[in-house]
């Protein structure tokens, strides 16, 4: 294991761009977002003015989709910091308590993203939403808590997600021709304190699943068998992907926040678990 201490307050959504060697992250209650060079392991972070849930690469380099409590945006990192470039959509104007979480996009680079309550008091006021490539937003489902865990499997006809709020994890069907998914079923739960964060699938279609409050990282099977549990030095892991060259490291995103954040909250974990990654597909900017 390595740690690279970049010390985040929630650490979430890490992204690895093959095009520039670069790993991308963000600080959510930091309001920053960091790029790591994954063959140096030197980073920078540039303040980002709001609270980004997400991001996401696009096809044009340099050039990322962010989930932000203001609505998606497209944004490029310069040596002065972030600029807002345009923004596509804010679907939740007249909920100004409501933010964008977690976000990915799918196999054929359409983006998925949830929002929530900002407060985080326990309302339901979340949705979830799919960004076509031009832009058009559709609003999948409603009553969403904390939405996160979103990955698709390596052939991309099932959609994963889960709800921190009330810890489960669902798989459905999806379609990769119109992105709707089908009917959604569990296939596992989280026992407090622990809950489901952020996921990614490997080139065998295991998921893995950060668990923010247990201090370790779990894969399931397909059908929701835990098939693996990886503990780490921090108590609020919070996401991960695969990175480098081969996808064959595993980069985890903690938090610092919580009256017990473990060794390396906040830090930047890198674990080489045996197993190779998939890459993300790019947003279509058109």
């Amino acid at each position: 294991m390595d740690v690279i201490p970049v010390e985040t307050v929630l650490g979430e959504s890490p992204l690895w761009d093959e095009r520039n060697g670069l790993l991308y992250w963000i600080d959510i209650h930091g309001e920053e977002i960091g790029a790591l060079s994954v063959t140096s392991r030197r980073w920078a972070t540039r303040p980002t003015g709001r609270r980004y849930g997400s991001i996401a690469l696009t096809s044009t380099p340099g050039h990322l989709l962010a989930a932000t409590s203001s609505g998606l945006e497209i944004i490029k990192l310069t040596d002065d910091g972030v600029v807002e470039l345009s923004s596509i959509a804010a679907p939740e104007a007249n909920i100004p308590g409501n933010r964008f979480n977690d976000g990915k996009t799918d196999r054929q680079g359409r983006f998925w993203a949830g929002t929530m309550e900002d407060a985080e008091t326990g309302q339901r006021t979340g949705s979830m939403y799919r960004l076509d490539p031009g832009g058009a937003l559709t609003r999948a489902w409603g009553d969403v808590g904390i939405p996160n865990g979103l990955c698709f499997s390596p052939d991309g006809e099932t959609m994963y997600t889960a709800d921190s709020m009330n810890g489960t994890l669902w798989a459905a069907p999806y379609d990769t021709a119109t992105g709707d998914p089908g009917p959604r079923v569990v296939i596992a739960t989280t026992e407090e304190p622990g809950s489901p964060d952020g996921s990614t699938v490997d080139e065998y279609g295991g998921i893995w699943n950060a668990e923010w409050g247990t201090s370790r990282l779990v894969r399931y099977l397909v059908d929701g068998t835990l098939d693996r549990v990886l503990e780490v030095p921090a108590t609020m892991p919070t996401c991960m992907t695969f990175a480098g060259p081969g996808l064959d490291m595993l980069f985890v995103t903690t938090a610092q926040v919580g009256a017990d954040a473990g060794q390396h909250g906040g830090s930047i974990l890198v674990y080489d678990v045996g197993i190779n990654g998939l890459p993300e597909t790019p947003y279509s900017l058109g």
